[in-house]
């Protein structure tokens, strides 16, 4: 993958992740919190392939997304343990939300992802803004 490649496909990530928070945002604001919840991981889960992406690597599956980001930017403190952890509980509660009819997300727990998936893609965000101008 070249240069040109890691910035083209980080902002595609990016893209994919900003259209994910705002239907998550929409979803909650319908009171489809189980569907908010999944689409708050979704956003969480393009901005850390967009990171990937900037630093030319790529995943293959959501938990090797978790494992090379923890690797590649928890390990090394360009991001807080708090939001490695976060990736690992959102992929969780998106598995319930999607997979597990019997659970069900109330309105302030699915307000709480949102707000903790927001946090991680603001990180990124500005993280991509600095190294890359994406």
């Amino acid at each position: 993958m070249n240069d040109s490649n890691k910035i083209e496909n980080a902002g595609f990530e990016k893209q994919k992740g900003d259209a994910a928070m705002e239907e998550a945002n929409i979803l909650f604001k319908n009171g489809k919190y189980d569907g908010a919840v999944s689409r708050a991981y979704y956003a969480a889960f393009h901005y850390g392939s967009a990171a990937l992406f900037s630093k030319g690597l790529e995943a293959n599956s959501h938990r090797g997304m978790q494992r090379l980001f923890h690797l590649h930017f928890i390990r090394t403190k360009i991001f807080d343990e708090e939001i490695g952890i976060f990736l690992s509980h959102a992929q969780k509660a998106r598995e319930e939300a999607d997979y597990f009819p019997e659970i069900t997300f109330s309105k302030e727990i699915a307000e709480k992802r949102i707000q903790e998936a927001e946090k991680f893609v603001e990180n990124v965000r500005d993280y991509l803004q600095k190294i890359a101008g994406i």
